[in-house]
C-alpha cells in the first residue's frame, strides 16, 4: 500500500535550474552593475577633471590665435602690428606650419615620459612650459621670435593634449569615461570662443598674455590632483592608489572603493601581457594594430573635415566671402554656439553611444561643407546669383560646427584613450599624436597655396567628401565601446 505521506510529498515538489556564478543572468542582477545604485559623480572629480583641461583651453587659443591675429599682423598701422609692417603669405605659413612640425616631436617623445615620471608631474611641466612659451610669444615683435615662440608653445601644449585624455580616463569608471573623456573637446572650443572674444579687443601682446593666463592657475593649482590611481596600482602603491581613489570618490564607502580596487587589479590582471610591451608591440600585436587603425578612423575624419582650417582661418575666410559681416564678429558667434554643442555632447554621449554619434555626426558635417564650396564656386566665376545667397557662408558655417560638435569633434580623443592595454597607451599616444600633427601641419601649410591654385571652393568640398568618406568607414568598421571596461574592451579587439 503506497504511503499518503510519501505521496503528499512528492505532490509538492518543484524543478529547481541551477545557473553557473558566472552566467549572463547572475551577473545583471549584480547590485553593482546596476545603474540605479550608480551614485553621482563627486565634486572633487569634476574639479580634477577641470583643471586638468586648463592646458587644453590655452591650446584652442592658440589653435585660433592666428585668426584674430593675422588680421593685425596684415595691417600697415604700426599701431597695431608689431612686426611694423604686413606679413606676406610666406610668413603666414611659416607661423602656421612650422610650429605643428615641433608639436609633432612634442607629442611623439613627451607622453612617454608620463610613463617614466607619473602622469601628474609630466602633465604639470608642460604646463609650466606652456606658460613661459605663452609670455615668449606675447613680447616677439619679430617673424623669427613669433615662429620659435610659437614651436616651443606647440610642443608643450602636444605635450599636454596627448597625455590629458590618458589621465582623464584612469581617473573615471566606465559609465562616466564617455562624459568626461568628451571635456577635452569642450575645453578646447571654450579656447577658441576665448580668443574671439578677446582678440579684437586688445593687442596682439596683451591679447597673448590673456589666453595663457590659465596655464598660470593650472600651475598653481593642480598640486591638489591626485596621481592616476591606475598608474599608482600599476607600479605598486596601493596605499597611494586607495588615497587616490577615496578623493576622487568620496561619495563611496570602504567596502565600494575595496571593490573598485579589486576590479581595477582584476583589469590590470587582464590585461598583463602588455607589462614588458614596447613601442613596436603596437604594429606587431594583432588587437593593438587593430585598436591603432580604429583610432586613427575617427581622429582623420575629424580633421580631415576641416576643422583647423575653418577655425583657424575663421575671420579671414569670412572677409573673403564678401559677406558684408566682419570675420570676427562671425567667429565669436560661431565659438560660441560650437561650444554649447560641445557641452550638450558631453552629457549625451553615454546615453546614445559613441558610435551612433560618430556616425551621424560625419554624415551630416558633409553636407554644409558641401553648400559652403558652392557659394565659394559662384564667387569664383562671379555668378550674378550670389547676391540672393549672402546668408549661405553664416548659415552653413553654424550648421557645420553644431554637427561636427555632436560627434566627430568630441569622441574621437575620448575613443583613443580606450582602445589600448595601460602600458601602451603613452606609446599609442605618441604615435596618434604624430600622425594627427603630421596632417595638420600638411593642411595649415598647404591650404594658404592651394586655395589661391584652386581656389576656396575646391578645398572645402574636399573636407566634405573626407566626411561622407569617413561615415561609411564609420558605419562597417568602428565598433562600440560605450560602458565598457578596459579588460572587456581588450577583448572585443580580440574577437575584431
Amino acid at each position: 500500500m503506497e504511503d499518503p505521506n510519501v505521496s503528499k510529498k512528492s505532490d509538492t515538489l518543484q524543478e529547481v535550474k541551477y545557473i553557473p556564478n558566472d552566467s549572463p543572468t547572475v551577473q545583471k542582477l549584480k547590485p553593482e552593475e546596476a545603474p540605479a545604485d550608480r551614485k553621482h559623480d563627486t565634486f572633487f572629480l569634476y574639479i580634477s577633471v577641470l583643471l586638468t583641461q586648463l592646458p587644453i583651453i590655452v591650446s584652442g587659443a592658440s589653435t585660433v590665435w592666428t585668426s584674430p591675429a593675422l588680421l593685425k599682423l596684415k595691417s600697415n598701422d604700426t599701431d597695431i602690428n608689431p612686426l611694423g609692417r604686413p606679413i606676406t603669405t610666406v610668413e603666414i605659413s611659416m607661423i602656421s606650419g612650422l610650429p605643428v612640425i615641433f608639436g609633432l616631436v612634442g607629442s611623439m617623445l613627451l607622453p612617454k615620459l608620463s610613463d617614466i615620471i607619473g602622469r601628474k608631474k609630466q602633465m604639470l611641466s608642460m604646463g609650466f612650459f606652456v606658460l613661459v612659451s605663452g609670455v615668449a610669444l606675447a613680447f616677439s615683435n619679430r617673424v623669427i621670435h613669433i615662429v620659435i615662440s610659437k614651436c616651443l608653445l606647440g610642443t608643450a601644449l602636444y605635450g599636454c593634449y596627448a597625455v590629458v585624455p590618458i589621465f582623464v580616463a584612469e581617473i573615471c569608471e566606465n559609465h562616466n569615461r564617455g562624459k568626461f573623456g568628451c571635456f577635452l573637446g569642450l575645453a578646447h572650443q571654450i579656447g577658441h570662443l576665448f580668443a574671439y572674444l578677446v582678440g579684437p579687443v586688445f593687442s596682439i601682446k596683451y591679447f597673448t598674455l590673456i589666453i595663457t593666463s590659465p596655464a598660470l592657475v593650472y600651475v598653481l593649482l593642480f598640486f591638489i590632483v591626485p596621481e592616476s590611481p591606475i598608474y599608482l596600482l600599476n607600479h605598486g602603491k596601493e596605499r597611494e592608489c586607495r588615497e587616490a581613489l577615496r578623493k576622487l570618490r568620496s561619495n563611496k564607502t570602504e567596502t565600494e572603493l575595496d571593490d573598485d580596487l579589486e576590479k581595477m587589479k582584476m583589469d590590470l590582471n587582464a590585461t598583463a601581457s602588455a607589462k614588458k610591451a614596447t613601442v613596436m608591440d603596437i604594429f606587431r600585436v594583432r588587437e593593438n594594430r587593430i585598436a591603432l587603425m580604429l583610432a586613427l578612423l575617427p581622429l582623420m575624419i575629424q580633421h580631415f573635415s576641416g576643422v583647423t582650417i575653418i577655425m583657424g582661418f575663421l575671420a579671414p575666410l569670412f572677409n573673403a566671402a564678401g559677406t558684408g559681416l566682419s570675420g570676427n564678429t562671425v567667429a565669436i558667434l560661431v565659438s560660441t554656439i560650437k561650444t554649447s554643442s560641445f557641452l550638450f555632447t558631453s552629457f549625451v554621449v553615454e546615453r546614445f553611444g559613441r558610435r551612433r554619434m560618430l556616425l551621424f555626426s560625419s554624415t551630416f558635417t558633409g553636407i554644409p561643407l558641401f553648400a559652403l564650396g558652392v557659394y565659394f564656386y559662384l564667387q569664383h566665376v562671379h555668378s550674378p546669383y550670389l547676391q540672393y545667397i549672402q546668408w549661405l557662408p553664416l548659415v552653413g558655417i553654424i550648421m557645420n560646427v553644431i554637427f561636427y560638435a555632436t560627434g566627430i569633434g568630441p569622441i574621437p580623443m575620448a575613443i583613443t584613450s580606450e582602445l589600448f592595454p595601460l602600458e601602451l597607451r603613452a606609446a599609442s599616444s605618441c604615435i596618434l599624436s604624430g600622425a594627427v600633427n603630421f596632417v595638420i601641419f600638411a593642411l595649415i601649410s598647404a591650404f594658404p597655396i592651394v586655395s589661391e591654385v584652386l581656389g576656396m571652393h575646391w578645398c572645402v568640398w574636399m573636407f566634405s567628401g573626407s566626411c561622407f568618406i569617413g561615415a561609411v568607414l564609420i558605419y562597417f568598421f568602428l565598433p562600440e565601446t560605450k560602458g565598457k571596461s578596459f579588460a572587456e574592451i581588450q577583448q572585443m579587439l580580440k574577437k575584431f
